[in-house]
């Protein structure tokens, strides 16, 4: 059909309607169908159409009639029914009379003294025969600049039957108008009215002839057109009401923690752990202790500690609570809750106490006891009850040996922290009701022990030997008690050493023993307030190094060698060699009089393997060899004086 334009002039500004008249457009206006609406036209198929317009400038200079308004401020397609009459750009967008596309608009493109403009959009119509016209408006200035600009609106049209779709496809197809057939919508895709469309993320259609896509029940599809759900990683599943969109819904199941973040799998529950799943990090089992301090976003997988998920289980297992909070038993606190909250105490390493409002009197009292028990202990030890003295070694072995991380029954807690007073641990009651104490300060006071007990034996002999010389006049006798007393502080001190020896090798080995905690940082195994290498430790690290040699090892060769030198040379009963040393060979039978050294040596093996060695049943097997050891020895040289003692 032709190009018809209706030119609308206006008498005065005050006229709004104007007058308007229809004839062929004049030369300077051109308008022509670049895609026509297609010949044979189906019902409820879009098909794109085109059109432009060319223009002469001079003739028709085409303004912007108003602020930000388009050289073209409207064009569309308008569909009239042809049976209701002629179709024009004034006929309204209504059912059953005409229907109209969506308005555009667009500047002209100038090319010297000419102007063109190109609009396209989709056409679908229902099955009718109708007149189609392409819709273009525009404004130029008129003559007298005192009146209204002149609009033009031009078409150009085109006559169409519109057929309805021949064949009724069955749901999961669409017609193809091009093979007059239909289509099965392929796996991946569903029916949505005419066509095949993709299936959304979080669904899938598994076979071809889909008028619907199924949603994903467990696993996931985070992108359109899947044949099949994404399952979950390892350990996870995915939330109940979460639409299955995203590898993010996958939470870990119980039993199971999100080490690397939401999406990447999900890990078995460490050892000593509970994993309650989805996103709540593992914590500690009763007996077992973590780092609260470790902060953890499971979502991401970033932690403030590369070990945030080690575990590590308690000595003894009733010191940690676990549990959400990373609890410790009442009283306790610190690494592996090893230390005393403050108000508390504690003693035998087993019983934890509160402080109360007579702290410091228990503090004091407790210390005292122990002390007292210690003198009666080293009393029996530097003197010739020798079935006493072999009762202590067995109690100090034994003390060794429950440190061990056995099975031991509960009710064992009792023995065992009496056996522990007999190792003159400084630890046995802790002055924390009195004043700070640590691992450091517990090191250096159970290292000093026996310098301490020597001072404290030279103030009493000079006491005594003040006392005879200047108070009784009795200088002879004082001057031979002097020297009796100087052995006796000998045999005393030297006593004392061989009573805690093997607390003392217990402390020195602890120094080199480092654990590393799961916030990265190192500290003693055994002393979990102290960290390694720093200048507290390292101190103890070197005097322990000086200490094991010249005291640990030295002193009982040294005992050795000269027990045996003056059995050689037949000094051995001397009264003053007697009196200093009589403790340590008088009950062994000649050529064995160094066998003190003997026990020393399993006393040292035994403290050595309880320290240096993590695993129990470990422990456990070594001290069985090295006690063995020592008792087939013993059976084959049967040392003792006294075969009872044997």
């Amino acid at each position: 059909l032709c190009e018809v334009c209706w030119k609308t002039t206006y008498a005065s500004t005050s006229d709004s309607v104007g007058v308007t008249t229809s004839a062929e457009c004049p030369a300077g206006l051109v308008e022509a169908w670049d895609v026509p609406p297609p010949e044979s036209m189906t019902a409820l198929i879009s098909y794109p159409v085109t059109w432009s317009v060319n223009f002469n400038l001079t003739a028709f200079p085409v303004i912007q009639a108003g602020p930000n308004a388009s050289h073209i401020p409207h064009a569309n397609l308008h569909s009239c029914i042809a049976s209701r009459g002629v179709c024009s750009p004034f006929v309204a967008n209504s059912p059953g009379l005409s229907t109209h596309t969506k308005a555009l608009k667009s500047d002209t493109t100038v090319n010297g003294n000419s102007g063109s403009v190109t609009f396209t959009t989709d056409l679908s119509l229902t099955k009718e025969q109708y007149t189609i016209i392409a819709h273009v408006r525009f404004f130029v200035p008129p003559s007298d600049p005192s009146l209204p600009n002149i609009k033009y609106d031009m078409a150009i049209g085109a006559s169409r039957n519109v057929l309805p779709q021949t064949t009724l496809c069955e749901p999961g197809s669409v017609y193809d108008i091009a093979t007059d057939t239909c289509n099965i919508c392929p796996p991946g895709t569903h029916q949505q009215g005419l066509n095949c469309t993709m299936c959304s993320t979080g669904t899938y259609a598994p076979v071809e002839g889909l008028s619907a896509c199924i949603p994903c029940e467990a696993g996931y599809t985070d992108l359109e057109g899947q044949t099949s759900c994404v399952s979950c990683p390892a350990l996870t599943q995915r939330r109940p009401t979460s639409p299955g969109k995203s590898v993010a819904e996958c939470l870990c199941l119980p039993g199971s923690y999100a080490k690397y973040g939401v999406g990447k799998g999900c890990l078995e529950c460490p050892t000593g752990a509970v994993c309650p799943g989805g996103l709540e990090r593992p914590y500690p089992k009763r007996g077992f202790w973590g780092d609260v301090a470790c902060d953890f976003d499971p979502e991401w997988g970033n932690s403030s500690c590369p070990g945030f998920d080690s575990f590590i289980e308690c000595n003894p297992v009733t010191d940690c609570a676990g549990g959400p909070e990373f609890s410790c038993e009442a009283g306790h606190s610190g690494h592996l809750c090893k230390q005393a909250q403050p108000g508390w105490f504690i003693v035998g390493g087993a019983f934890w106490l509160e402080c109360g409002e007579s702290g410091h009197f228990v503090g004091i009292v407790g210390i005292l006891a122990v002390v007292l028990v210690w003198l009666t202990i080293n009393k029996v030890a530097s003197g010739n009850y020798d079935a006493m003295d072999i009762a202590l070694l067995f109690v100090q072995i034994t003390g060794m040996i429950s440190t061990f991380g056995l099975k031991w029954h509960e009710n064992l807690s009792v023995v065992n922290t009496a056996f522990g007073i007999a190792n003159f641990d400084v630890d046995f009651v802790t002055p924390l009701c009195l004043t700070k104490w640590t691992g450091v300060e517990s090191f250096y006071v159970q290292l000093s022990m026996p310098a301490i007990y020597a001072a404290g034996c030279i103030i009493y002999y000079s006491t005594v030997h003040f006392f005879g010389r200047y108070v009784v006049h009795n200088k002879s006798e004082s001057m031979h008690g002097w020297n009796k007393l100087q052995d006796n502080l000998v045999n005393k001190v030297a006593s004392f050493i061989i009573v805690m020896y093997h607390t003392l090798c217990i402390k020195c080995f602890q120094s080199f023993h480092c654990e590393e905690f799961p916030d990265g940082r190192s500290f003693m195994k055994f002393a979990p307030d102290v960290e390694c290498w720093k200048p507290d430790h390292i101190s103890m690290v070197v005097i322990s190094a000086l200490y094991i040699p010249t005291v640990l090892v030295g002193f009982p060769t040294y005992l050795a060698f000269m027990i045996k030198r003056a059995e050689d040379n037949g000094t051995l009963h001397n009264p003053a060699f007697m009196e200093k040393w009589s403790f340590a060979f008088a009950r062994y039978d000649p050529g064995y009089k160094w066998w003190e050294s003997v026990l020393t040596l399993r006393r040292f093996s035994i403290a050595l393997i309880s320290v240096a060695f993590d695993t129990s049943l470990l422990q456990a097997a070594l001290t069985i060899i090295v006690l063995v050891f020592l008792l087939i020895w013993h059976t084959h040289t049967r040392p003792f004086v006294s075969d009872q003692i044997d």
